[in-house]
């Protein structure tokens, strides 16, 4: 009776606000009594009475129920990694995965595949799960190896749950000692000056402005909408609102963190670039993006985000050797570049922080949607007068230096 009754699903409300949406909780049981869980998005709270929400849920449930269950050939230990992997534990959760954190998932998870795909899960072994790590020693990171090992744990609590194996292979893996930490190159200040003077078309002249003043991270900045900026007539009082990023050609309303949901301070210089950017603009209605492809190749929707790795390579890159940058850039790039400037000038971790919305058990919740601090307005400003006063020295015939 218990089960019948959960089959009906459970209807909840994820997020707060404008943001809530209905999703509907569910299970599909196979022919052991075993089940998979799924969690599947019916739509905003907003635009859906909750009677029509349920009216969904019931649809959804009878046709995710409805396949009759695949018998188990044997026991549930000799199913392959591989087919856990895909049949069972992406089942489990991709209705409730990003399609970039899935990408972020298959990566990880590619690296252990080719060893493990055809063995049985219940014979892997925790020497394994170790060699398959010290396999990638030299040629990855350090971060690299750390978030395989966190998502091969994952899956194999997932099978634990499921119980089709009793005890994780992956939970006391180690490490490679000699594994490398990841390369984090930072420009100088020099040489951010030299992007500002070679980039000179107006839309790629306030983006790159935007990204370096503003400290916005690539998905931020490329799915800006006009609705979020605020200029004022009062010297830094200008500001962005973050409250949606762009991936990939779409939209998502939503940030990073809780953290990264806030006011960002709008230089004077990058008001100036926008305002003219906003003037040339053919549409500047409050949900057309500041940042939009021109479709000079007609494949983009009219007012479709840019596609960041396509923008900073035409954009961006192209002066890379002149200003003697021997490695990508990219808005990661220009934050930890900031940071690393304004921090060795003097201003305090907790300004840095600020500067750059990290979150923090301890400070987020103090300066959530507060007004933007002096400390954190001279911190940029002072930032901005360094970059534009090394402009002329970035001009010179730099020496270009390779990150290995």
């Amino acid at each position: 009776m218990a089960r019948a009754r959960f089959q009906a699903g459970s209807l909840v409300i994820v997020g707060k606000g404008p943001k809530a949406r209905y999703y509907v909780r569910y299970r599909v049981y196979d022919a052991e009594g075993g089940y998979t869980k799924r969690k599947e998005p019916i739509g905003l709270v907003s635009k859906l009475s909750k009677r029509e929400a349920n009216k969904q849920k019931a649809a959804i449930v009878l046709k995710g129920t409805s396949q009759p269950p695949k018998p188990a050939a044997g026991p549930k230990g000799d199913m392959p990694f591989g087919t856990f992997y895909t049949d069972v534990f992406l089942a489990a959760h991709r209705s409730s995965w990003t399609s970039r954190y899935r990408e972020a998932v298959d990566y990880c998870i590619g690296k252990a595949l080719p060893a493990l795909e055809t063995v049985a899960i219940g014979q892997i072994t925790k020497v394994m799960i170790q060699a398959i790590l010290d396999g990638m020693e030299s040629g990855f990171a350090r971060s690299t190896i750390r978030d395989v090992r966190m998502h091969l744990r994952s899956v194999f609590e997932e099978a634990i749950e499921q119980d089709y194996i009793q005890k994780n292979p992956a939970k006391k893996v180690s490490l490679p000692l000699e594994a490398a930490e990841p390369k984090q190159p930072v420009l100088s200040e020099e040489q951010l000056g030299g992007y500002i003077a070679k980039i000179t078309d107006v839309r790629d002249s306030a983006l790159f402005h935007t990204g370096t003043f503003c400290l916005l991270r690539t998905s931020e900045a490329f799915g800006m909408p006009w609705r979020n900026f605020h200029p004022s007539d009062q010297a830094g009082e200008s500001y962005f609102w973050v409250d949606q990023i762009a991936y990939r050609g779409k939209i998502y309303r939503r940030t990073k963190n809780k953290a990264s949901e806030d006011r960002v301070m709008i230089p004077e210089v990058v008001l100036a670039k926008l305002l003219l950017l906003q003037a040339a603009s053919k549409d500047t209605s409050p949900d057309a993006l500041i940042f939009t492809s021109t479709n000079k190749n007609g494949r983009a929707k009219p007012g479709a985000p840019l596609w960041s790795g396509v923008w900073f390579q035409d954009a961006v890159q192209v002066h890379s050797e002149a200003l003697g940058v021997g490695f990508p850039v990219n808005f990661r790039v220009t934050r930890r570049s900031a940071s690393t400037h304004i921090h060795d000038h003097g201003a305090t971790g907790a300004t840095v922080q600020r500067v750059m919305r990290h979150a923090s058990p301890n400070t987020a919740p103090a300066i959530y949607n507060q007004p933007i601090e002096e400390s954190v307005k001279r911190a940029v400003n002072d930032y901005v007068d360094r970059v534009y006063a090394a402009i002329p020295k970035a001009l010179a015939k730099p020496k270009l230096v390779r990150v290995k």
